[in-house]
């Protein structure tokens, strides 16, 4: 329970942090860079879940919408820190 809440704690902090311009540019750049790894790693991964699965439909459903939603908010993360860049 605790390294959940320091965990959700240290990724707010991080997408956040990318998105503030009171934080140094360089800094930005490397947490920006971080959330994006992290959500492009789980969005593939959901979505080859969702190829590889055995498990029916509804569960081929769910993985792909999993990974249409961590791939839409990348894009939606990456528009906001380009907007926050400039």
């Amino acid at each position: 329970m605790l390294l959940d809440f320091l965990l959700s704690l240290m990724a707010g902090g991080a997408v956040t942090g990318a998105q503030s311009r009171c934080v140094p540019k360089p800094l930005r750049i490397a947490l920006a860079a971080v959330i994006t790894l992290f959500m492009l790693t789980l969005g593939v991964f959901m979505l080859l879940c969702a190829i590889a699965i055995n498990g029916g439909i509804a569960v081929r459903l769910v993985c792909g919408g999993l990974a249409a939603l961590c791939l839409g908010y990348l894009v939606f993360f990456i528009s906001r820190v380009w907007l926050s860049m400039r």
